[in-house]
């Protein structure tokens, strides 16, 4: 065979493969390396969608800690500083309000001065002075229904009854000039509110995200000339209340705590449930169309 020959027959091959139908490569699933691809030919978009609510939580972080160069007298000023806490709220008689505990902080106090212009100057004190420290979280429930002045007069108790029994509000650490955190910059405020119960709302808004990705499938299909086939494929991109760092709404959550599925505002205000969908579609050519009612 000539070279000529075999230029014109890799040439012919070359214009059948342009001249054939265009299929796309999709990887189902994502991540853990190289999977197995299938050629479908179809659409892919995105489905977007946002139902809002009211949240349905308040919650306040307290810090409650007490110091002192002997141990022992740490532990008393800090048992009797938690009960004084505890005792306050427990004499509001509110059932819709709790006291959670997180973590105990055991640290020395007064090693740095953050606030000496120049640098940081060291501590004077020949002995370490030990300090406990745990944040406790106020947390007032159903409050969904509550109309503005109530909620006002609700949180303005719980913020009075915390600082004078002691707690330190705003949950604020101490600072530490050899950790570096990105998020300090980040402040939720004196309170937060927080949406929880938003199962119901979810699953509205999976629904909304489809429904949207379906209608761009079928605006595309139209200008291709193509009939629109069924799902073979959806991958999640936003997913509600599984981030715990600043985005709109959702704030930054706590740092010693397991992540828990919430959205989080610092405003009273209804919050948005935001769900992406990439949805893959199948498509029909007009000729495929006519071969499956043929075959029936």
């Amino acid at each position: 065979m000539s070279k000529s020959t075999i230029a014109v027959i890799a040439f012919s091959l070359a214009l059948v493969g342009v001249a054939g139908p265009a299929r796309a490569q999709y990887f189902p699933g994502g991540g853990g390396g190289p999977r197995p691809t299938e050629n479908i030919e179809g659409f892919t978009v995105v489905g977007k969608s946002a139902v809002a609510a009211k949240p349905n939580l308040v919650e306040i972080d307290l810090d409650v800690a007490a110091s002192s160069e002997l141990t022992a007298d740490a532990i008393v000023k800090y048992r009797d500083a938690k009960r004084r806490l505890r005792d306050a709220f427990g004499a509001l008689k509110l059932d819709n309000v709790s006291v959670e505990e997180r973590g105990l902080l055991v640290d020395q106090k007064g090693m740095m001065n953050p606030n000496y212009f120049g640098g940081f100057q060291p501590n004077s004190r020949t002995k370490t002075e030990v300090q406990l420290t745990r944040k406790l979280v106020v947390k007032a429930s159903n409050v969904r229904q509550m109309d503005e002045d109530g909620l006002l007069q609700l949180v303005g108790k719980l913020l009075d009854v915390a600082q004078d029994a002691g707690g330190r509000v705003g949950g604020q650490g101490n600072f530490n000039p050899y950790y570096y955190n990105p998020y300090a910059g980040f402040s939720n405020g004196l309170i937060r509110f927080v949406l929880d119960d938003f199962d119901k709302l979810q699953e509205e808004a999976y629904e909304k995200a489809i429904a949207d990705a379906r209608a761009r499938a079928q605006r595309l299909a139209k200008l291709s000339g193509v009939t629109l086939g069924p799902i073979v494929a959806v991958r999640e991109l936003a997913v509600p209340g599984d981030r715990n760092f600043n985005t709109g709404n959702q704030i930054l959550g706590s740092d010693d705590e397991t992540p828990r599925k919430r959205l989080e505002s610092s405003k009273f205000q209804e919050i948005p449930v935001r769900v992406e969908l990439l949805v893959r579609f199948e498509t029909r050519s007009d000729s495929e169309n006519k071969g499956r009612a043929g075959g029936q």
